[in-house]
């Protein structure tokens, strides 16, 4: 099955009441949010670190703290380490759409080698160098969506609950 990255948008009450679960039942309640689909998800699938690796040039897997790109894919408060989990709160969300915003997809395109993907060992194991375009549309595709839903949040006051396992 794989990794995948799944964001939910939730409302602070809600949020808060996770965050203050042991972490044996963290992803109990994300999978019956989930079941139930009682909030807005984005599920980023498998290319989670590789739009990581985009935005930061390293894999997801060694998150950047304090740096905005970094936490828009991983979060910014670790709930979870086992299972990752973690949250970004309502009032991070502008500047972390601010810097999303702010990326530019020409020098992101121009900068995008599968082959530095496969050697960093960018999950998933999919960075052929014949497929470089329809790959890099992908991402950006993910980063649109993603963008999108950050956008939608905000607008509605929601935190960002973000699983990868």
């Amino acid at each position: 099955m794989g990794i995948m990255a799944c964001y939910l948008s939730l409302e602070d009450a809600l949020a808060d009441e996770i965050a203050q679960l042991d972490n044996s039942h963290i992803v109990g309640k994300i999978e019956e949010l989930m079941e139930k689909q009682c909030c807005p998800i984005y599920d980023m699938d498998k290319l989670w670190d590789g739009l990581h690796c985009l935005l930061t040039g390293i894999s997801a897997s060694q998150p950047i703290e304090d740096h905005t790109l970094s936490e828009a894919i991983v979060g910014v408060h670790v709930l979870d380490t086992e299972e990752f989990v973690s949250v970004i709160g309502c009032e991070e969300l502008p500047c972390i759409l601010e810097a999303l915003h702010s990326m530019d997809r020409t020098v992101l395109q121009q900068q995008f080698k599968p082959a530095d993907f496969r050697e960093k060992q960018i999950y998933p194991d999919i960075w052929a160098d014949n497929e470089a375009e329809e790959l890099f549309a992908e991402l950006i595709a993910e980063l649109d969506q993603l963008i999108h839903f950050y956008e939608q949040s905000l607008a509605q006051g929601h935190d960002i609950l973000i699983s990868i396992y």
